[in-house]
């Protein structure tokens, strides 16, 4: 009888080992909700009678966030967040600092000029984040002594993002709709986003990198490959299943973060029906084709 009870825990044991290992391979993105959210507006400006840029300052999950509001001159609701890429920062949505840049103000003006409200985040570390992290550059801190750091850059973003949809949400109570749209590292971020918080209409992915130990490796040139794989948790691949509300890709045939087959792998393994996937003749720069791509996926769905 012992002998049976034996084996019948070492075959549990066996049978559970690979939900355990499931388990860990995600991040942790929850938070503290919060009733007072200690924010400045630190500057306002008004653009032609058109609409209204604010900057604010928010206590984020552990450091100051700055994040500009814009909205239309006599509304403010319908809320898109702009998440840039990796090395990019908020005001790449602001000002033409390079040829992907005036794509992402393509974006921004025409969600404005439809009634849609922004918002865009300096990612952890990036922009005027950057004293974060020693002022270091963003890629400069993807090495393996750095995991911490990298887990920060991706875990910290998510859990800053609820919050500050949390302060939108308490200041518009009639409209506290959102919406993301992200490019590269953005888009990484609006996957895990979207595994984590129910409050989402849509969610755009452009150029998305699902593979993070993958790019690491093959890539970044890491020889530790352990290292890599500790990397997992924040692999967007891993959030291909828990996707909570509809999901656009948007993809570069020959992007080299990633191959067409993964992203497809990815895509079949979304449980959700209203997904897109769409691919172009490019890299990691995608045509301006998908700013109307992405602007009517948002409008698809209200």
């Amino acid at each position: 009888m012992h002998q049976f009870l034996r084996l019948k825990s070492i075959f549990l044991f066996l049978l559970l080992q690979p939900l355990v290992y499931a388990q860990v391979r995600t991040a942790d993105f929850n938070y503290n909700s919060r009733k007072e959210y200690n924010t400045d507006t630190v500057q306002s400006r008004n653009y032609a009678d058109e609409y209204i840029s604010h900057k604010i300052v928010i206590d984020g999950w552990d450091s100051r966030v700055p994040f500009f509001l814009i909205h239309p001159n006599e509304q403010m609701g319908r809320f898109v967040i702009l998440l840039h890429g990796l090395g990019s920062s908020k005001d790449g949505w602001i000002y033409p600092l390079s040829d992907l840049s005036k794509k992402y103000i393509l974006l921004k003006d025409s969600l404005l000029n439809l009634g849609f409200s922004v918002i865009i985040p300096d990612a952890k570390y990036h922009g005027e984040r950057s004293y974060e992290a020693n002022f270091t550059p963003p890629l400069a801190l993807l090495t393996p002594s750095n995991l911490e750091m990298i887990d920060d850059m991706w875990i910290t973003t998510v859990k800053d993002l609820r919050l500050i949809m949390d302060y939108v949400e308490s200041t518009n109570p009639h409209d506290p709709s959102f919406r993301v749209v992200g490019y590269s590292m953005g888009g990484m971020l609006a996957l895990m986003l979207n595994s984590a918080d129910e409050r989402l209409n849509s969610v755009v992915a452009c150029v998305a990198p699902l593979d993070l130990p993958k790019v690491c490796t093959d890539i970044l040139g890491w020889n530790d490959t352990n290292a890599a794989k500790s990397l997992e948790p924040i692999s967007p691949h891993n959030y291909a299943k828990t996707q909570l509300s509809p999901v656009c890709l948007l993809m570069g045939k020959s992007d080299p973060y990633y191959s067409e087959e993964e992203a497809k792998a990815f895509y079949n393994e979304i449980s959700l029906d209203d997904k897109k996937i769409e691919f172009y003749e490019s890299a990691h720069h995608l045509p301006s084709e998908f700013v109307g791509v992405t602007i009517q996926w948002l409008q698809d769905h209200p």
